[in-house]
Formats: structure tokens, sequence, C-alpha cells
């Protein structure tokens, strides 16, 4: 059985969110069942379950964990791996780390659930594996397609030219083209964020969004701020919370900045964490055509890491709908959540009165914000993501 070596990738944060925990009860599983771990797993990025990952490397030499690296360094390991676990499990607006796995020619085993989909074969989805719980379904996945590959049963290069045509319709040149057919020629373009920083994927988003545009010949300005350091940002986030919903100083400084750069076109990304509706606000009566990209379904519901299936998404945007949504005993969550919804009404009276076109990026996140706000249909659409080189 053994004269063939199986890699299996997984690059993503190691915390609660992308259930990573799953992952390594699948590897203990492995472990208990069969004394090792019958594949070499390479892990890429941080954060809360890195101890006991290492932990676990420490006893099992075939798990390798390179911490966080560029997608060019992740490459390199492409030629080896047969398939990439997805990291998360909530519902969110665009899987970009399955888009780039399949970009790497490396066919995808998670969940073929919502948007993604497109990016899961029936042959990896783990849904209809064998097992009472997700994490007994992985294992029996994962078991039978190592079975298959030691039988022959699995072509792995046919396979990878599968998930490389997948990939196609995400080029950044079918970006371009699309960017070209909204924005229309070369012209100044100012795009404002929360924050600076290459951590999350709203801001890597952007700092691509940007290089891409710049270099086809269109002029960019970002508007944001560097992100806190993890502590002090634990401990004033809440503040701002509050702070934000009377926000001068970012709505003056904006001002300012639009004044002086003088673009043609707008585009929004995150508002939620810092900016709010007063910068919205302050650019109302600016000429420049404006644009709304929803990265994720804060702008709808009140935790959405917590949202396993689409109708957990209430529409419409009501009192009633969004706190029922997460339903809660805990009076400060109750709390917090009707803070959240004072200022999304806030924000989503901006957006229906200034934005000239609101881009999403998957088909269902469209549906969820006409539906939410009644925003024109003509005034949506989907606008997807790109290949991260």
């Amino acid at each position: 059985m053994l004269d063939k070596k199986i890699w299996i990738l997984y690059f993503g944060r190691l915390d609660d969110e992308k259930w990573f925990w799953l992952i390594l009860d699948v590897l203990k599983k492995f472990v208990k069942e069969n004394w090792e771990i019958p594949f070499s797993f390479y892990v890429f990025w941080k954060w809360k379950y890195v101890q006991e990952l290492l932990n676990l490397s420490s006893k099992h030499n075939c798990i390798h964990f390179f911490g966080r690296q560029s997608l060019e360094t992740i490459s390199r390991y492409k030629e080896n791996c047969q398939f990439c676990l997805m990291p998360s499990i909530f519902l969110e607006t665009f899987w970009l780390t399955a888009l780039n796995s399949l970009a790497m020619w490396i066919p995808v085993v998670w969940f073929a659930k919502w948007w993604l989909k497109q990016f899961v074969s029936p042959k990896y989805s783990i849904e209809k594996a064998t097992g009472s719980t997700d994490a007994e379904r992985l294992y029996n996945k994962l078991n039978d397609l190592i079975w298959q590959i030691y039988n022959w049963e699995l072509d792995v290069d046919k396979e990878r030219k599968k998930a490389l045509t997948l990939s196609d319709k995400y080029s950044v040149q079918r970006r371009v083209d699309s960017a070209k057919e909204i924005f229309g020629k070369p012209k100044r373009i100012l795009l404002i964020s929360d924050f600076k920083s290459r951590l999350g994927g709203i801001e890597t988003y952007v700092y691509d969004a940007a290089d891409i545009l710049s270099q086809n010949g269109y002029e960019v300005k970002i508007y944001w701020i560097k992100i806190p350091k993890w502590k002090i940002w634990q401990l004033i986030k809440y503040f701002w919370l509050f702070f934000a919903m009377r926000n001068f100083v970012d709505a003056i400084r904006l001002s300012r900045v639009v004044r002086k750069f003088k673009p043609k076109a707008i585009r929004y990304h995150s508002t939620l964490r810092r900016l709010w509706w007063l910068p919205i606000l302050a650019l109302w009566s600016h000429k420049s055509k404006k644009f709304m990209m929803y990265h994720d379904l804060w702008y709808f519901h009140p935790f959405p890491k917590s949202v396993l299936q689409e109708n957990m998404v209430k529409t419409p945007f009501t009192f009633k709908n969004f706190v029922s949504s997460y339903p809660s005993k805990n009076p400060i969550t109750k709390f917090a959540i009707c803070l959240k919804y004072i200022s999304i009404c806030l924000i989503k009276k901006q957006l229906k009165k200034t934005i000239d076109l609101h881009l999403l990026p998957s088909d269902f996140v469209t549906k969820i914000t006409h539906e939410s706000y009644q925003i024109d249909t003509k005034k949506v659409q989907t606008f997807s993501h790109f290949i991260q080189q």
C-alpha cells in the first residue's frame, strides 16, 4: 500500500470559526485508529490552535507546520498535494481559500454547501460520507479518498485539471474586464475601508484590488487607518461601537481627502468596524459615482459567524427579524444586538440614498441584499472575488 505518498494542504487561520478543532479531532482519530496519520499534512497560518498542533506534530513527523506564509510560498508545495481541506463551516459570502486552492490545481475536500458547491466536487464532499458527526464524516471521507488513490481508482492528475478548470472564470483578467465594465475607462478611484492590514480577508482584498486597478491605468487611493495591536484592539473595539455611531472625525478627514483627490468613483468596502454611517453621509453630495462592496454578512445579521444556513439570515431587515435571528437570554448580548441594529439602520439609510451600485461577491448575497434593504435589482450586481497571486 505504501509506495505512494499522500499530502494534504491546509492554509487558513487555526481558530474556532474556521473549525480547525474539527481537523485536529480527525488527526487524533487517525492516530487512535491507526497509530499513525496516513498522510503528510502541510499547515500554513497561525492563531488559537498553534500550540495544540505543535504538540501533535512533535509526536508525528508527518505534520508540517509553517506558520504564516505568502501564497507564493504555499504554491511551492502544490505539486505534492492531492487535496486541500477548506477552513470554515459558517456561511461566508465567498470562499476565497477554496478558489486559491483550485487555482493551484488542488481539489477541495469539505462541505459542498451554499456557494461552496461550485468549488467542491461531489466526489470530495463530506456531507454524504458515512458517520454520525462531522468529524466522523471527514475521517471517513479522507479514508475513502486515500483508499481510492492506493488502489488506482482516483486519477489525481485528472482531478487536478478539473480543479484548475473550475477556477478559470475567476482569473485576474476576467476581474479586470468586469471592473472596466463597471467603472468605465481608467480614472481616479478612492477605495474606503476601516483598517489597513494584511491579516484579514477584506484588507488583503483591498490591497489586491488597488494593485490590479493601478496596473490597468486607474489612479487609486485608499482611505483607512492602521489596525491597532491585538490586545489594544480587544480593549477598545467595544468603545468604538459607541464612538463610531457619531464618527465626525473620519467624516471630516474623508471630506478633505475627496476634495483634494477629486475621484471620479468611490468604492466603500468594510465600514461597520470603525467608519459607520457619518463618513458615508459626508460624501453624499459629491458628484462621483459611488459603489458599495459587501464582503460579509455583518450588514444583515448580528453575529455572522453563527450563521450555518441561508435561512438564518431573516429578511426583510426589521428589528423583529434582526433580533430573532440570534436568540439569546444574555442581557448584554441583547443590548449589543439592539445597538448594532440602530447603527445598521443608519448605514442602511445612507446606502440606499447615496450608493449607485451595490456589489456582492456571490449570487446568494445579492438576493439577501435585495430582500433585506429593498434595493432596486438594477442597482445590485454580483461582482465575484478573484484568484490571489
